[in-house]
């Protein structure tokens, strides 16, 4: 309807006037038949409406219209606008008050919007909900501990911008972006322990799990991802640049079980890093130096129930070819100048296990596709709201709260449905040596290898 004037308003309230006022007196005239007596003495002076000494003797022109008074009002634009408070950004309801529940349909309306349960949700809030609560001030009432860990989960859930979704949750962008920083402290204060390799007992557990996928001792998986983004600001874009994607990125690394949850990470270095610098700079890599990691401790109740490999000190981690060979990081052969069927046996079956890795990231970023889409970024702040998230995963994965692509059977299995490698299954044996560094690595690869083969003959012909 296009924009009319005011004088065509003006003659527009007139009309709506004169129709509802011959409604309103027909009406009037049936209750007077009806009940015998007058239904509504008049509020205001008739004159005003109207009126005049020549009613009929009815009275019926004295009755009031004064319940016409908001539609004269809204037509006519009688009453100005309020002042616009311009130290305010305008705000509306919006996605906010969709997740207030309405219905028996709000576990739908919750996966589609925050990517997880109302149950999940609310679970989280019960335990970072005091930590988000703030005082009342004599200016403004405080954000609700709920609506900001609605919005900072929506926001890593979808990846928007801070413009176009601070506005759907009735709050600026400064809110905003003050209660994603806070939701991610609350987070690493509620579970400080939930990204990392656990007690005796989950590391057991962890590590018969890899040995019904054929790696005995294993600990996990050890993999880097790219984040893309925008060029940061005051920062050298050539160092942020990756020369195989010719994009912006910061290097994730990430150290996952066959559950696909984390158990460690390092998130911030530039693009252009590789992933062995990446991993000389964790506290992974230093702990294990310093015999912390990856060893048989004396404490530990289940190690008598774990087999003992010829050759392999204790646990270790599979890697990819990115990685240098050490001890406690397995490695294929696919770089070897020459590969024996053993080694490709192996490699295959690397392969097999280590796919957990891609399947993680597809996992991860579907849930949190702010960590997929490029976006402007703040390193320092980002690097808590990765480490949050990381967190929200492991928590999700032992709640059950998975997406639907976590149903699906897994290749990292020995199942009739699992790939198996094409190539002849003899073994290559190899003597082990006391060696160091990277030569005692590959002894302990061989030694693996040896060992990896041997379970699968076994599986096959049982």
């Amino acid at each position: 309807m296009p924009r009319l004037r005011r004088r065509q308003r003006e003659e527009l309230a007139v009309a709506v006037m004169a129709i509802a006022g011959r409604m309103g007196e027909d009406a009037f005239q049936s209750l007077d038949v009806l009940l015998g007596s007058r239904t509504m003495r008049p509020l205001v002076d008739r004159t005003l409406f109207g009126g005049g000494e020549d009613d009929d003797e009815h009275g019926s022109g004295r009755r009031s219209l004064l319940w016409l008074w908001p539609t004269i009002v809204e037509i006519c634009n009688l009453f100005p606008l309020r002042s616009p408070r311009w130290w305010v950004m305008r705000r509306s309801g919006g996605l906010w008050s969709d997740l207030q529940i309405a219905d028996y349909a709000e576990n739908d309306h919750y996966i589609g919007l925050l990517h997880m349960r109302r149950s999940t949700l609310n679970k989280l809030l019960q335990k970072v909900g005091p930590l988000l609560e703030k005082e009342a001030t004599r200016f403004r009432l405080p954000l609700p501990p709920a609506k900001k860990l609605a919005y900072a989960i929506h926001r890593w859930g979808h990846g928007d911008s801070h413009w176009h979704s601070c506005s759907a949750y009735g709050m600026g962008k400064t809110s905003a972006l003050r209660a994603i920083r806070e939701v991610a402290e609350a987070f690493h204060a509620s579970y400080p322990n939930v990204v990392s390799f656990g007690g005796f007992e989950d590391r057991h557990r962890r590590m018969w799990k890899f040995e019904g996928l054929g790696f005995p001792n294993c600990w996990g998986c050890i993999d880097c991802t790219h984040v893309y983004m925008d060029k940061p600001r005051l920062k050298d874009g050539d160092d942020y640049c990756s020369g195989r994607h010719n994009r912006f990125s910061i290097v994730a690394q990430l150290v996952v079980d066959s559950e696909l949850k984390i158990l460690d990470l390092c998130y911030g270095f530039p693009g252009t890093v590789g992933d062995a610098r990446v991993l000389k700079n964790m506290l992974l890599y230093r702990r294990a130096l310093k015999g912390s990691l990856f060893v048989d401790d004396p404490e530990d109740p289940f190690v008598a129930e774990r087999p003992s490999i010829p050759g392999v000190p204790g646990g270790y981690l599979l890697g990819n070819g990115g990685y240098p060979s050490l001890p406690w990081l397995v490695m294929p052969y696919d770089r070897q100048p020459r590969l024996t069927r053993a080694m490709q046996q192996f490699d295959a079956l690397h392969k097999i296990v280590t796919s957990c890795m891609e399947r993680f990231f597809g996992v991860f970023k579907m849930r949190f596709q702010f960590f997929y889409r490029p976006h402007l970024t703040d390193i320092t702040r980002e690097r808590l709201e990765f480490r949050a998230c990381c967190i929200l995963h492991n928590l999700r994965q032992d709640w059950g709260d998975m997406p639907k692509a976590d149903g699906e059977v897994s290749d990292a299995s020995f199942g009739g449905t699992c790939p198996h490698p094409d190539v002849d299954r003899r073994v290559d044996g190899f003597p082990l040596e006391s060696m160091f560094g990277r030569e005692r690595g590959q002894a302990v690869r061989d030694a693996l290898c040896t060992e990896v083969l041997r379970l699968w003959e076994v599986r096959r012909e049982a």
